[in-house]
């Protein structure tokens, strides 16, 4: 019997806005490393598969040259209507036929440990993780081990904090009880209903992820927690680029290939430097700092547990904090992220229209790829900007910019 991967990718990740206005999901980063491509390149070192199939539909094109860049061969399936991750899975067992199939959601980040348990996941299996707010995901339902049901997103008190991790194995077989799923209250065909049938008739085997390992990363800040974990948990000391003998490096500090480090600059680990990265003079990159490949960070800049996309700019006198900067945005001089509320409480984010706490007391901004900012410009705490807009010079940012708006508060 064949040994089938399978990566779902599609859906257009919009609770992820700004980020996913400019690519899919599954080419958000980890260290630098898209989340597919790292999936992939830890699987297939465990575990040998005859054949993987990627499920994708938004910026599929995107999506396949990215993969063919890591050096992976895949087929790419075009999931078609995007009616739901049980349909995805339906389009990945109609695609690829008879076998036995391991199938992983995309945009996790799941620590390197974890996908031991997923190459020797016994089928018909899922994977499972404790979660702070289980409301939001499929919450299981076990008695005696034995997985009895799978409740998606549940109003009211959780029955309990164990949910679906978004990983399972099992067998071609199976086919039948993802093609009889009915639409869901929320309009979709879930993964987790058709779990909940097989656990009728089937004992499905739980393997728990211990608790920190596992993260989705469905919201923007989502990926900045991610890779912190992935920082503390995979960081190891290198640099390869030119470092100035006045600049000082501290902790544990990766500094790519063709990067440059500038005279009188401080690098507090632990901090990622990518390829072509350059940063300083006289800059300060504080802990949990991630700057992409091209990035570049300037003159009596600094930047604090932040990521800065591919190409991203921050050239003069700004202060970067808790945020992510999209690819190719240029920070005006004087440009300034607030990541601390005023009245001390925990930052709010609006996700698809609803007020979202992001339990985190320390959150920044949001800015999405190609944005520009003008001179003096403040932004507050948990504010999203979109892609291609533009910010003039001297404004404050206190509400979420729509999409290649031009952001003028000196308009009457």
């Amino acid at each position: 019997m064949e040994k089938i991967l399978v990566l779902l990718a599609a859906g257009k990740g919009e609770r992820l806005r700004p980020f996913t206005e400019t690519r899919p999901k599954p080419l958000l980063p980890i260290l630098g490393e898209p989340l597919i491509c790292r999936h992939l390149r830890l699987l297939l070192s465990r575990s040998s598969f005859d054949r993987v199939i990627v499920i994708s539909s938004y910026m599929e094109d995107v999506l396949s040259k990215a993969i063919a860049s890591c050096g992976f061969n895949v087929e790419v399936v075009s999931q078609g209507l995007e009616l739901g991750t049980g349909h995805a899975i339906l389009r990945a067992l109609e695609h690829g036929g008879p076998g036995d199939y391991t199938i992983v959601y995309s945009d996790l980040y799941i620590a390197p440990e974890v996908y031991d348990l997923i190459v020797n996941l016994r089928s018909p299996g899922i994977l499972a993780s404790v979660a702070d707010k289980p409301q939001d995901y499929g919450v299981l339902l076990v008695e005696d081990g034995k997985l009895k049901g799978i409740i998606e997103k549940p109003e009211g008190t959780p029955p309990s904090n164990l949910v679906f991790a978004g990983i399972l194995r099992l067998d071609y077989d199976f086919i039948e009880y993802f093609r009889k799923l009915k639409p869901s209250p929320r309009g979709e065909l879930e993964a987790t209903d058709a779990l909940t049938s097989i656990a009728l008739d089937h004992d499905v085997s739980i393997n728990v992820i211990p608790k920190g390992l596992w993260v989705d990363v469905g919201r923007p800040w989502d990926l900045l927690v991610a890779n912190r974990i992935a920082m503390d948990r995979e960081l190891k000391p290198m640099v390869k680029g030119e470092v100035h003998p006045t600049s000082i490096l501290e902790g544990v500090v990766v500094v790519e290939e063709d990067a440059e480090i500038k005279p009188y600059t401080v690098i507090e680990g632990p901090a990622f430097i990518g390829r072509g990265v350059t940063v300083g003079p006289h800059a300060h990159i504080r802990p949990y700092t991630i700057l992409l490949e091209g990035s570049h960070i300037g003159a009596f800049t600094q930047v604090k547990a932040s990521i800065v996309m591919e190409n991203a700019k921050a050239p003069h006198l700004n202060y970067v904090g808790d945020s992510v900067i999209g690819e190719h945005a240029n920070l005006g001089a004087g440009t300034i992220t607030a990541n601390y509320r005023f009245d001390e409480a925990t930052v709010k984010v609006t996700v698809k229209g609803v007020r979202v706490d992001s339990g985190l007391t320390k959150l920044g901004a949001m800015v999405g790829g190609y944005v520009r900012t003008g001179i003096n410009v403040s932004i507050l705490p948990g504010v999203k900007i979109g892609s291609r807009a533009w910010i003039w010079p001297g404004c404050v940012v206190n509400r979420d910019v729509e999409p290649g708006e031009r952001f003028n508060c000196w308009a009457r």
